[in-house]
């Protein structure tokens, strides 16, 4: 989500010394001549409005940087100073900047969402009402027995059994589509239409969101919020993303369509394609084949489908076998005895 710059705006600090509010670019109370603590909390002049600035300099300030906190008399600096500006010491060695990126909570907001709640009892008391003892005991019951039906599932699906079979019956079916070159309609997005298809009903849709301002596009911002900048200005911003819209059209192309489907099916094991004759405009599909084979046990039948014809020719009716079985009856392997 990309964060769109709306402006700067001046903060305040209050002195830890006396107590005394300072404008946020001022390094030192005004008061009482205390440094600026490393740690200062900044806080919004009026956290109601914001007063974008107009002062170029506390603007470029703002973006060169956080400031530099003297090692020797912790006085702050600006970001690009190399000598401090009170007491002459080394900035380059030892110097600490004030972390930035944080987002700043004004003391007015968290009095107002605690009012809110006090004014609220019944919902304070919802939001901090833990759960009850038999609501836990029963998410824990059901956490276990989905455990034990899981490891259940799991012991049944890999345990199988080895079973003499015999064949009992083989069925077999073939299928293979025929398409025509035909003219269709269809739509799909403009950038994804043919060269040689023909255009029309075109309108705007919303296709995807991005980060960055696209060509036909939809501004979505969220609530401004300000950002420390480690200077005493506040840079006054919004994530914002982009809904963008492109062109949705119906249009006329030719394509080969399935016009019909070819079946042969059967029983035994010599299996044969269906076959008809073609137009000019016609061509064969993608064919598919499916092999099924019954198998007879003692006690009860199988079925095991298949698309190897290789091994379905195998499977000539009263032949034997060895096939493997699964807790649920399903055959997951088999091999001629």
């Amino acid at each position: 989500m990309a964060r769109k710059v709306l402006g700067y705006i001046e903060l305040v600090w209050t002195c830890d010394s006396c107590g005394t509010r300072n404008p946020g670019a001022i390094r030192s109370c005004t008061s009482c001549g205390a440094p600026q603590p490393i740690d200062v909390k900044f806080e919004r002049v009026d956290p109601a409005t914001f007063n974008f600035i107009k002062d170029e300099a506390l603007i470029r300030m703002a973006k060169a940087g956080p400031d530099k906190h003297c090692p020797y008399c912790g006085t702050r600096n600006l970001a690009e100073a190399q000598i401090c500006v009170k007491c002459g010491g080394d900035l380059t060695v030892g110097a600490t900047s004030r972390p930035v990126g944080e987002i700043i909570e004004d003391e007015t907001d968290l009095v107002q969402a605690a009012s809110t709640n006090q004014a609220d009892p019944t919902r304070q008391k919802v939001e901090r009402k833990p759960l009850p003892k038999w609501a836990l005991i029963v998410m824990i019951l059901a956490i276990l027995a989905c455990c034990v039906f899981g490891v259940m599932y799991l012991t049944r699906m890999n345990q199988t059994d080895q079973l003499d079979a015999t064949v009992s019956q083989a069925y077999w079916q073939r299928q293979v589509p025929v398409e025509a070159y035909q003219l269709v309609r269809a739509s799909d997005w403009e950038s994804n239409i043919p060269s040689n298809a023909q255009t029309y009903d075109c309108q705007m849709r919303y296709r995807y969101d991005s980060d960055t301002p696209k060509q036909n596009s939809e501004e979505v911002c969220g609530t401004p919020y300000t950002i420390d900048t480690g200077t005493g200005v506040g840079e006054v911003v919004q994530d914002c993303y982009y809904k963008v819209y492109e062109e949705y059209c119906s249009y006329d192309t030719m394509q080969w369509v399935v016009i019909t489907t070819l079946v042969e099916d059967g029983y035994g094991t010599n299996a044969i394609w269906p076959s008809t004759s073609l137009t000019m405009d016609q061509r064969f599909g993608t064919s598919t084949e499916r092999y099924t084979i019954t198998f007879s046990t003692r006690s009860e039948e199988y079925q095991y489908t298949t698309t190897d014809y290789s091994l379905f020719q195998q499977a000539v009716p009263g032949s034997d076998w060895v096939i493997e079985v699964n807790g649920f009856g399903d055959i997951t392997a088999i091999s001629p005895d």
